[in-house]
């Protein structure tokens, strides 16, 4: 013979848990984080972009070499730097002297390799070198 709780027991069908309250759990958490994310996104990001914006530090163009190297034209303040970037080191090659702290002007559907490149070659290429380049191949500066 059984004792009386066991027979209790199975006289009671057996009752699992309320999965209608768990989906719903579930589903105000998800929707919770998703609007936790889009006021993120909305209030603060666009305050992180307006102090962005106002740095006085900007990267003016990058030209890719290959592989994880890169040149970029970077201006600080008033000033304008090459820097090489490799995998693992950031190196100095010169500070670019931009006529009057002017940016060069680049269009949108533009080649913004052109600026890039006449300030790199101005900075490397010696005067007197680039001077005879010039007159061999009869360019008028």
């Amino acid at each position: 013979m059984q004792p009386p709780h066991v027979l209790a027991l199975a006289a009671e069908p057996l009752q699992g848990p309320d999965l209608t309250r768990y989906f719903l759990v579930c589903a105000a958490t998800i929707a919770g984080l998703i609007g936790a994310a889009w006021l993120f996104r909305r209030y603060l990001s666009g305050h992180l972009r307006a102090r962005a914006a106002k740095r006085s530090l900007q990267v003016l163009d990058v030209l890719p070499l290959g592989g994880k190297q890169k040149l970029v034209v970077v201006r600080c303040y008033d000033r304008s730097f090459l820097l090489g970037l490799g995998e693992k080191e950031v190196r100095s090659i010169a500070e670019l002297d931009l006529a009057s702290g002017e940016t060069p002007a680049v269009t949108p559907g533009g080649d913004m390799r052109a600026p890039f490149a006449s300030v790199l070659e101005r900075e490397l290429v010696p005067a007197p070198a680039r001077a005879a380049r010039d007159l061999r191949e009869g360019v008028i500066a």
